[in-house]
């Protein structure tokens, strides 16, 4: 777009209208002369090459919900291994359903752990630990429908329990995802 009587800078070539004294895009003054044009120039080329930075929220996002999981996950894992307990010293001799309940608590204790490796990992900017996060999101949308269906069938309404858990588990899932592609289009590893 040109303006009428306006100017063109010289260090970026945009055009600026008549009374700015600025150019708009870069800055450099209208009347400068050309060691300053150059190194106008040459600091525009060297922020080109600087690799982007990813945004705060989408790495902070992740690592918050990730750090809830863990903690979530580790009290739920305990909490399934204390009634395990209850249920052993309470006479409970049907050991297909022990091993059931005590595979459970463990494995949710497990994820909890690795969730919160994922999400100090996540802090780093490390690839592998916003990949592992969306993982662990499709393991929790399956684990989730899975357990109430084995455990609790016919407790809650099937369709709620698959909604719910896309919901809460598909959204940390995205999170980790938009942080991932970010970091991957974005080459910033170690900011």
């Amino acid at each position: 777009m040109a303006f009428v009587d306006g100017w063109t800078c010289r260090a970026c070539w945009k055009p600026n209208r008549p009374q700015d004294e600025l150019c708009y895009r870069c800055k450099t003054p209208r009347h400068a002369d050309e060691y300053e044009v150059e190194a106008r120039r040459a600091a525009a080329a060297a922020r080109a090459e600087e690799p982007e930075k990813v945004p705060d929220l989408l790495v902070a996002l992740p690592v918050v919900i990730f750090r809830g999981y863990s903690r979530v996950w580790i009290r739920g894992g305990l909490g399934v291994l204390g009634l395990l307990a209850l249920l052993a010293f309470g006479g409970v001799t049907d050991l297909g359903y022990l091993l059931l309940t005590g595979s459970l608590g463990a494995g949710l204790v497990a994820i909890g752990f690795v969730s919160r490796e994922v999400s100090e990992s996540m802090r780093d900017r490390e690839l592998w630990a916003f990949a592992a996060g969306a993982a662990i999101s499709v393991v929790a949308v399956i684990g989730s429908v899975t357990a109430f269906e084995i455990l609790a069938p016919g407790l809650v309404n099937p369709n709620a329990i698959r909604w719910g858990s896309v919901i809460v588990f598909g959204g940390a899932g995205a999170a980790a995802v938009a942080g991932l592609v970010l970091l991957i289009t974005r080459r910033d590893k170690a900011a």
